[in-house]
């Protein structure tokens, strides 16, 4: 099962012509993929077809990313959920399990929060707690980041953030190819939405049964440390799964192991 080659269907949202793929047999259980920042439906290149020989597979480019241009509407955490749940409406989507990665697991931990009746379970892929306790030098680095950002020569910006996220070279020139169909603003608008994301909260649980799944090299904030914690404090974690040889697109830098993580935390959902 493919999908390589399928011609993208699309969902006009406010400016916007959201891109989407389906792939596989419409009576299985749904999985959604959503990407990182920057990133785009390309980064699941090696993992559709291992989901989809069980499930049915449903593929985005968030808004702004990929094929989703132009932005359209200010990008707000608020407008890209909508623009999630206005998908699974238009595909008569039942409660599926979501797959994010970084800016992805961000999204859909607000999905399975504003959201709950949308989610069957979560797969979140090295990205941070949103709701894990903040210290105080954490809350000011929140703070900075965007001015940061704006300082930062764009193109040494990109070139940086490709060569921090992945271990294989190939990798690394797809995500700086990617991060180029952004500009500036508009990658400094994402990360200051995802940024928005993370609220000191940690009595909150997460609904829904879930997994975190993440690479070994992954230095990426604080993602590292609050894993084993996090899966020791909501009951709903199935695990903390931790991928030798693979940096923060863990799913691009070591597949078959993160197929079979994913397949396992499936398994028990049936």
């Amino acid at each position: 099962m493919t999908w390589v080659g399928q011609e993208p269907r699309v969902l006009e949202r406010e400016g916007c012509p959201i891109h989407y793929w389906l792939v596989g047999d419409a009576g299985r259980p749904l999985v959604v993929l959503t990407h990182g920042a920057g990133l785009d439906h390309r980064m699941w290149r090696d993992n559709v077809a291992a989901l989809a020989e069980q499930h049915r597979v449903l593929l985005w480019d968030v808004r702004g990313h990929g094929l989703s241009r132009p932005m359209g509407t200010r990008f707000t955490v608020e407008t890209v959920i909508d623009d999630l749940v206005a998908l699974l409406d238009t595909v008569g989507a039942p409660p599926a399990v979501h797959v994010g990665q970084s800016m992805g697991g961000n999204l859909v931990q607000e999905l399975v929060r504003r959201h709950p009746d949308r989610v069957r379970a979560l797969v979140l892929v090295d990205c941070a707690c949103n709701t894990a306790e903040l210290s105080w030098m954490e809350r000011l680095g929140l703070w900075l980041a965007p001015a940061m950002l704006w300082l930062y020569p764009y193109g040494a910006l990109l070139r940086h953030s490709a060569q921090s996220v992945s271990a294989v070279e190939s990798v690394r020139v797809y995500c700086e190819e990617a991060m180029l169909r952004l500009e500036k603003h508009e990658t400094i608008e994402v990360m200051r939405a995802v940024l928005g994301c993370l609220r000191d909260a940690p009595d909150d649980r997460i609904p829904k049964p879930f997994v975190l799944v993440r690479g070994a090299l992954s230095r990426a904030g604080s993602i590292a440390k609050q894993g084993p914690a996090w899966a020791l404090r909501d009951p709903s974690c199935r695990g903390d799964v931790v991928i030798a040889g693979a940096n923060h697109c863990v799913n691009m830098d070591a597949p078959r192991a993160f197929n079979d993580a994913v397949r396992s935390f499936l398994a028990t959902l049936a």
